[in-house]
């Protein structure tokens, strides 16, 4: 085995042969995966998941009004077999009404957490507060638009589906993670994979930490595999958020 002289050679040979997708193919060497794409968006996700395994089975949950037709004309192109498109928000109770908000700035951003406006972290705004008050009151505007959106058990779905097994959950919500994984119930245990993000910074008015969503992976067999990416804050040094991949024990076994 190969020795290396410092940390940073052993990371830069990592960084020659791995990553997100070539990291998510070594631990996946199915040819026709189940995927869950959870916060599918306008369906970037999906046309990255096709492309890394052209055979896979998704199934792809968005809210957004305004993701349906972008994220339905990117299912098209797919038999109807392999691809559903679910307008349902995830969470941890079916046919719960919840406040959804969107905003002007972008879809990616969305979800069932307000973005602060007095946030601290946000370099953006951070820009904003040092210049005229009236410019920072009219880009609060395009932020925290209301709509109602309807949720789902994970598990609730699955079982009506009748999927047995997922090989990769991915979560992009928008710090509700900790209700996806929650509504997934015992129903975890049968996933191989999970990538997900984790935000820590004050952008939203909810933040969190590895132990929010650890409290559900850990007893469900998963450890931490890897910390895909690092968004790093240039105005205060912290660590934003993270992308992280957990590992089923029990599949890691098989692969």
């Amino acid at each position: 085995m190969k020795t290396y002289k410092s940390n940073e050679e052993r990371t830069s040979e990592y960084l020659k042969n791995f990553n997100r997708e070539k990291v998510l193919k070594f631990l996946i060497k199915e040819k026709s995966p189940t995927i869950v794409d959870i916060g599918a968006n306008d369906g970037s996700s999906l046309l990255e998941f096709k492309k890394w395994w052209p055979k896979s089975k998704i199934h792809c949950f968005e809210p957004q009004k305004q993701c349906f037709e972008p994220l339905l004309n990117h299912a098209s192109v797919f038999h109807e077999d392999d691809v559903k498109i679910i307008k349902k928000a995830v969470g941890n109770k079916s046919n719960q009404e919840l406040i959804f908000y969107t905003h002007d700035v972008s879809t990616g951003i969305s979800g069932f957490n307000k973005v602060n406006i007095d946030s601290k972290d946000s370099i953006q705004l951070d820009k904003l507060k040092n210049s005229d008050r009236s410019v920072l009151e009219q880009y609060s505007k395009k932020f925290n638009h209301e709509e109602v959106v309807s949720t789902i058990r994970l598990d609730d779905y699955l079982e009506k589906a009748g999927v047995e097994h997922i090989n990769l959950l991915k979560i992009d919500t928008q710090g509700f993670e900790p209700e996806v994984l929650e509504g997934t119930g015992e129903f975890l245990k049968n996933i191989g994979v999970v990538i997900t993000e984790l935000m820590f910074y004050d952008y939203y008015e909810r933040s969190l930490s590895f132990s929010d969503i650890e409290k559900y992976l850990l007893p469900a067999g998963f450890t931490l595999y890897d910390i895909n990416h690092i968004a790093k804050n240039p105005i205060n040094g912290r660590t934003d958020w993270v992308d992280v991949i957990y590992v089923n024990s029990e599949f890691f076994k098989e692969t």
